[in-house]
């Protein structure tokens, strides 16, 4: 059953570094023709999600989404400049304990919120989309398709979900650098009996399919898949045919 209030307040918060040791500025590398990057991309499935989510009517329940980059406290300026028309709300924190920065957003007093990474650049709408309505509707406090043992989404379509009483629960019982650095690994490692939790399972295992960008190597592999997507939407557009991104 939906959870029994006028209105649902959801925050998607994407966590963005310029400094990856493997991979410095992958969030902000150019992947396609038209300049789009990780992020950017990512940002654009954010407001399918966020216009898609506002249009449905859940029984008499209003959702509402925001959209945040949440970044380090040294590198706001960037951030603030190269992000200043994408409509997004950005917020800077500890540059490694990257929990924290969460839990700074909770205090705005959102129901859930939704963690994405910003070195996954084509997380679906409709996986979103999917993953807030079961939140919702099963009144969880962690919903996500990221559990280690039972994974069968494409690495790079990472989605996880947190009500406020999660955040609560990882304000008080993260304690360690792996806690802080990879944020809801306490949530699915330690014996929690308080936390309703949940796990989406795609009907097929999609989980050897590599999609995110860690290396330089992925980084090209991106911009490969990105420029041909971009050349048959271009060709397609030119034999005069409607396109249409999902």
């Amino acid at each position: 059953m939906i959870k029994q209030q006028n209105d649902i307040k959801i925050a998607i918060a994407i966590q963005a570094r310029l400094g990856s040791t493997r991979c410095p500025n992958k969030a902000i590398e150019k992947l396609s023709p038209t300049g789009t990057s990780a992020i950017t991309s990512l940002i654009h499935n954010c407001t399918f999600c966020q216009s898609h989510v506002k249009a449905k009517k859940l029984d008499k329940t209003k959702v509402d989404i925001d959209i945040w980059v949440l970044v380090p406290d040294n590198e706001i300026e960037f951030w603030n400049e190269f992000l200043a028309h994408k409509n997004v709300s950005i917020m800077a924190g500890h540059p490694t304990n990257v929990l924290s920065r969460y839990i700074d957003l909770s205090q705005y007093n959102y129901d859930y919120i939704m963690r994405l990474t910003g070195d996954c650049p084509n997380v679906p709408a409709i996986a979103m989309n999917k993953a807030i309505y079961t939140a919702i509707f099963h009144n969880l406090d962690y919903c996500s398709n990221v559990w280690k043992e039972f994974r069968t989404c494409p690495d790079g379509h990472d989605i996880e979900i947190m009500s406020a009483k999660a955040m609560n629960w990882l304000a008080t019982n993260a304690t360690t650098k792996e806690h802080f650095e990879h944020v809801t690994i306490a949530i699915r490692t330690l014996n929690s009996k308080v936390l309703k939790r949940c796990c989406l399972i795609n009907k097929e295992d999609l989980s050897h399919i590599k999609l995110c960008i860690d290396t330089p190597e992925e980084l090209e592999a991106a911009r490969s898949r990105f420029t041909s997507a971009y050349r048959k939407k271009k060709l397609a557009n030119e034999m005069g045919l409607f396109t249409n991104d999902y």
